[in-house]
């Protein structure tokens, strides 16, 4: 059917005589503003959104200068019919699916603008009159309306099989960002079956084991460090008096300064003491074999003198060791942070088989350590929440102002199982993967539909058809791509 025919045969409203598309074009472009309303108030969506009411606001004035030029009425309205289904179906594409910020769509919206340019001229050569008819079919049908909101669909129909992997608290984007990251920096804490510490070695060098354990346990009296916990356990088992300091300075990272019977009492790492000048070569030489074994080794000096060396050891979780080889095979280099020394953190990678960062900087966290030592990339940081009732999943990139303070968790196991966390990654990959087939497969049905529009096969009051059937494709894919998933969650329950 020619083009003048097809516009010829289509039966528009005569409220307002000629003008009657173009009015109806105006008022269905303010309403569906009124929709977009908060897609405009939020980056996230925006930039589609005002792509689509800049191309229908040019559909508007290209209805308005056909029908002052005298072409006819039904052939000049196209423009305007055609930039009513813009707006329509974008308001409805953002309220189905609500637009990420990881994709703006704006490329798919430019090759589609090219798309119906190119279909104008070529029918300006054959039949100059099927122009407006055959160029508006052609943009409204191979619009990218969902084009954006592909991956919060994905994370609609993944966010259940997520909660059956042992995830919960999933964060919009979460799969995004667990998708894109290479690096995960693991917290000590992550990887140890409880908060409870155990003194396992006393070393004294001059003194009994027991004085040197009144010391240290005295010293670290108004303490509630895990160290200063299992120090004050051993005292009490081995009955010895637990003093109260004159004075207690904690030092983040690196021990503690107090004040004990007109004494200072220095408990810490051997970074500690160089920063106070005290000589700790004969401790080193002690802690080395301790720090082989992956025991925290702290140095007692009293009075400047080193007087003796505490060992310590936690319980680490039995599955800790699976899951570092669990990441690493969905593409997850894991590393290890602990503010141990060097030696006792590459006793505990070994263990774990996981790697190991550059020396910590005293007092420094987890996430600080992952910006330090990953500036050009965003790692992960896996870490045990305060009421260490749970793991917590954070993303780590630099902030552009410099603020880089801890951020919300993008993810929090359901569980303290560190277990959970292979799964979402495999999960996010299976989700990445699905958007990039859906986005594929939908451009090219919307490339398909522009053309068969384009050449009066499809008509353009079908545009709403097409997206009906978008949703339909990207529910059955989405559907098949998680049910091996959530087949195995439930056989695993």
């Amino acid at each position: 059917m020619a083009f003048s025919e097809a516009v010829a045969s289509m039966k528009l409203l005569q409220i307002f005589g000629n003008h009657s598309a173009l009015f109806f074009s105006m008022f269905s472009a303010i309403f569906a503003l009124l929709a977009l309303s908060l897609s405009l108030n939020t980056p996230i969506g925006r930039p589609l959104t005002l792509f689509t009411t800049a191309v229908s606001a040019l559909l508007l004035l290209a209805t308005v200068a056909l029908q002052f030029f005298g072409i006819p009425t039904a052939s000049a309205a196209m423009p305007a019919l055609a930039g009513a289904f813009l707006m329509a179906l974008r308001a409805f594409g953002v309220m189905i699916l609500p637009p990420r910020g990881d994709r703006s769509g704006l490329k798919e919206a430019g090759c589609s603008l090219l798309l119906s340019f190119l279909v104008g001229v070529a029918w300006w050569l054959v039949d100059p009159r099927s122009v407006p008819a055959g160029a508006s079919a052609c943009l409204l049908l191979s619009w990218p309306h969902l084009i954006d909101g592909i991956n919060a669909f994905a994370d609609k129909v993944f966010h259940k099989a997520a909660l059956a992997a042992g995830a919960r608290d999933l964060t919009p984007g979460a799969f995004t960002k667990v998708a894109r990251a290479r690096d995960i920096v693991i917290d000590k804490a992550a990887v140890m079956s409880g908060p409870d510490l155990i003194v396992t070695n006393v070393m004294a060098f001059n003194n009994e084991p027991k004085t040197l354990l009144a010391v240290a346990a005295s010293a670290e009296a108004q303490s509630s460090h895990p160290v200063a916990v299992a120090l004050r356990q051993l005292a009490a088992q081995w009955h010895v008096a637990v003093k109260q300091p004159d004075r207690f300075e904690p030092t983040p990272g690196l021990g503690a300064v107090a004040l004990l019977g007109g004494q200072t009492v220095v408990i810490g790492t051997t970074d500690l003491l160089k920063q106070l000048k005290i000589d700790s070569f004969t401790a080193d030489a002690i802690a080395r074999s301790l720090e082989a074994d992956g025991k925290t080794v702290l140095r007692v000096a009293v009075g400047g003198r080193v007087v003796g060396v505490l060992g310590l050891e936690g319980t680490l979780r039995q599955d800790a060791g699976v899951a570092g080889m669990s990441l690493r095979n969905e593409g997850l280099v894991p590393w290890l942070f602990t503010g141990d020394s060097q030696k006792t953190r590459e006793a505990l990678a070994e263990m774990l088989g996981l790697e190991t960062l550059e020396d910590p900087m005293p007092g420094e966290s987890a996430q600080e350590a992952a910006l330090r030592n990953f500036q050009e990339t965003a790692p992960l940081v896996l870490s045990l929440s305060q009421d260490r009732a749970s793991l917590e999943l954070r993303d780590c990139y630099p902030e552009k102002d410099g603020n880089n303070e801890e951020r919300a968790p993008i993810a929090v196991s359901d569980t303290d199982d560190i277990g959970a966390f292979p799964a979402l990654k495999a999960l996010a990959m299976r989700r990445n993967l699905l958007a990039v087939q859906a986005r594929r497969l939908l451009t090219g049905l919307w490339v398909l539909a522009g053309l068969g529009g384009a050449l009066s096969i499809l008509p353009m009051t079908g545009a709403p058809v097409v997206f009906a059937i978008c949703l339909v494709i990207l529910w059955g894919f989405a559907r098949f791509s998680i049910a091996d998933t959530l087949k195995r969650s439930v056989s695993a329950a």
